[in-house]
């Protein structure tokens, strides 16, 4: 027997033991890396099948953040058409921005005729205050901003001292974030099109304002968040080593088994 997806392609039957994990990695790794690989390895394989969606995965060298995340939705939507089974999204980094946003979308309706249980999300920046899993707070939030996920069952896996997705509020890394989603070594049209675009976020308001007296107790953390990122693994490493990719893993198995979602 064959389905029908939104977009009026037929899908295989679908089988109902399985559930379709679709995991979108994170910048320059869109086929997945050690940190989605201890993830999906993690995943109980009677109940999921995973499947990497492909997209840019870009920061600036031929797209910018912003086309990639864009790009990216656009690929998870068209594979969740060809899901046969309910799907959980999942991504890690730029991933989980793209999975993130489109989850939050579709509970919000935007995107009727999807069955998403559920959303697990890796080192998200858009991950909202108080949201991780486990009984250490990471503190902090997303260094582009908080992102809800309104009705469906969202899980956030943070690393603390990752100032991708546990950046303190006042730390002035949020500005490196701000300006540079739109950067793109494209070409010349491309730098016209980042300048035009720092500008409408400048004059709009809508630059996150770290530099804010009520933040001043964070200003000084910039250099110890950056060295994190770059050198000590709080964004990568950390997730394998600590075993932050395998409790997210661990979560969804248990909920699925518990029948939760």
């Amino acid at each position: 027997m064959s389905l029908w997806s939104p977009k009026g392609q037929p899908r295989p039957a679908r089988d109902p033991r399985t559930i379709d994990v679709l995991v979108v990695g994170g910048t320059w790794n869109p086929g997945g890396d050690g940190v989605t690989g201890a993830f999906t390895e993690a995943l109980n394989k009677s109940m999921f099948a995973t499947r990497m969606v492909p997209y840019p995965a870009d920061y600036g060298s031929s797209v910018s953040y912003v086309e990639s995340v864009a790009e990216g939705k656009r690929a998870l939507l068209a594979a969740i058409d060809r899901s046969p089974n309910p799907v959980v999204l999942a991504g890690y980094s730029q991933g989980a921005a793209v999975a993130g946003d489109l989850a939050a979308e579709i509970g919000r309706g935007e995107h009727p005729g999807r069955e998403v249980i559920a959303c697990a999300l890796i080192a998200d920046p858009r991950r909202p205050a108080g949201k991780y899993l486990g009984d250490i707070d990471p503190g902090g939030y997303g260094v582009v901003g908080e992102r809800p996920i309104p009705g469906i069952p969202a899980y956030w896996s943070a690393a603390p001292g990752d100032p991708i997705t546990a950046l303190p509020a006042g730390n002035p890394l949020r500005t490196i974030a701000d300006l540079s989603a739109f950067f793109s070594f494209a070409g010349a049209n491309a730098a016209i099109t980042w300048a035009q675009q720092m500008l409408n976020t400048a004059t709009r308001k809508q630059l996150q304002r770290w530099w804010s007296p009520a933040n001043w107790r964070h200003w000084a953390g910039a250099i110890a968040y950056a060295r994190g990122y770059l050198f000590d693994g709080r964004h990568t490493e950390d997730y394998v080593r600590y075993g932050y990719a395998r409790a997210l893993a661990q979560a969804l198995n248990r909920d699925v088994a518990e029948g939760r979602i």
